[in-house]
């Protein structure tokens, strides 16, 4: 009896999904905090700044009140004098204001990059073909709440990593911008990938590829055509 030889069947090793990289939302979150640690200092300065300009309001007002009293009988320079003073008080009391609403544009500013690096980690580590475009179409949703990223759907909050996987169930209407779990093993068969756009080809895919689909999508729906482009690289 001759000796057949045995062949190996051939592993299909499971599908790599595209890894966001850390480093960069790494260094976006510590920049906030930075920026947020800076923020912090310069209330703490500004409020020194305004507790002196106060102090100086109230030396002005104690001031202008004994020389109302000294001379009410004097002639009209004491009233110029007056309206100088008058007028300098409404200038620090403008300086006030607008230092505060520059703060407040400051903090708001912060909070809202804050919650946008938050979603965009959140959505690339759930298999988010493009985080940075999900997050445009779903930013609506999200808000912060003392610091922390949350959603409001239907009026209900809920919290940033429960909305996010859910967008990826079917049904969800976000589920096509997320990459297929496709794992295949020995003696398994790799189902179909499902498309961005379901029952239509992908015509950047090797497969079913179409140099002039390509260019219509790109020319009419440049959203789609970015979403294609990514799933025929999975």
């Amino acid at each position: 009896m001759s000796e057949q030889q045995l062949e190996t069947a051939p592993v299909e090793t499971a599908i790599e999904q595209p890894v966001a990289e850390p480093t960069d939302l790494a260094m976006q979150i510590e920049a906030l905090r930075s920026k947020n640690t800076e923020l912090i200092g310069e209330r703490r300065r500004d409020k020194e700044a305004r507790e002196a300009l106060q102090r100086r309001l109230d030396e002005i007002e104690t001031t202008q009140k004994a020389a109302q009293q000294q001379q009410l009988e004097q002639s009209g320079e004491f009233r110029t004098l007056w309206e100088e003073a008058q007028k300098t008080n409404a200038d620090l009391r403008a300086q006030l204001q607008e230092r505060e609403q520059k703060i407040n544009e400051i903090q708001t500013n912060y909070s809202r990059e804050q919650l946008k690096a938050r979603a965009i980690a959140d959505l690339s580590a759930a298999g988010a073909l493009a985080p940075d475009q999900l997050y445009r179409l779903v930013q609506d949703d999200l808000q912060s709440k003392d610091g922390t990223p949350v959603a409001i759907k239907g009026g209900v909050e809920v919290a940033l990593t429960d909305y996010v996987a859910g967008l990826r169930n079917p049904g969800s209407g976000y589920e096509h911008h997320f990459a297929a779990q496709n794992r295949a093993g020995m003696g398994t068969t790799t189902a179909p990938r499902p498309s961005v756009l379901p029952g239509t080809a992908n015509p950047f895919r090797r497969e079913s590829w179409n140099i002039t689909e390509q260019v219509r999508l790109l020319a009419e729906n440049p959203d789609v055509a970015k979403l294609l482009k990514a799933e025929a690289t999975i």
